[in-house]
């Protein structure tokens, strides 16, 4: 039998621990406690996490359970639904319901699924887009685009083609523009070093150096 020395120590075994502090001062202290582990672990986790090309095209999931929610409770009132007549609205709806969640930071690369940011009614603005693309294809339009920029930072949108219009999308604002796709990218990514376009199963290098 091992000495107790060597037994594994759990700090939360005993009697609970009763707070006698404000909820703010504890929320705070949670917080930073919170940040500090995920600092020390950062480098695990982003490993973790990373994804290539491949990664990210099976993240567009139009048949996922919570995408096919979010398309039966847009399309209630569009029985039945005939993509010609309705996916313009339904589209103004998908782009509403993925605005209107909140636009969450992390200290880490981290990729939430559509049921996790559905739970947090949020996202980074990836993981909003990622959602919204595969809701768009939900409602039918296989021309759906996740599409990046990429220079110092990250640039995000979502694209679509219907009939012979583009339209991008923001997924942390109203904002959406419509017109020749090459006219947009270049109003909306301007000098992005690099751009790409992906969705469930196509995978495109705009601009920039493979």
């Amino acid at each position: 039998m091992a000495s107790r020395e060597f037994l594994p120590f759990r700090k939360g075994e005993g009697k609970e621990f009763v707070e006698r502090r404000s909820e703010t001062n504890i929320l705070q202290d949670k917080i930073r406690f919170y940040e500090l582990v995920l600092g020390r672990y950062r480098q695990m986790i982003e490993h973790s996490e990373s994804k290539t090309i491949a990664d990210l095209k099976a993240m567009i999931k139009p048949n996922d359970e919570t995408v096919q929610k979010a398309k039966g409770e847009i399309t209630s009132a569009m029985r039945p639904y005939i993509y010609e007549q309705h996916f313009q609205i339904a589209a103004e709806s998908a782009h509403k319901v993925v605005r209107e969640m909140r636009t969450l930071t992390s200290l880490i690369d981290f990729w939430l699924t559509p049921k996790e940011m559905m739970n947090l009614r949020g996202g980074d603005p990836m993981d909003k887009a990622v959602f919204l693309c595969s809701l768009l294809i939900a409602l039918d339009n296989p021309d759906s685009y996740v599409i990046v920029g990429v220079d110092s930072g990250i640039k995000v949108a979502v694209g679509y083609k219907f009939g012979d219009q583009w339209r991008l999308l923001d997924t942390t604002s109203k904002v959406s523009v419509s017109g020749d796709k090459e006219k947009l990218l270049q109003e909306w990514f301007r000098d992005e070093r690099s751009i790409y376009e992906f969705n469930n199963i196509y995978y495109n290098q705009l601009k920039g150096e493979e």
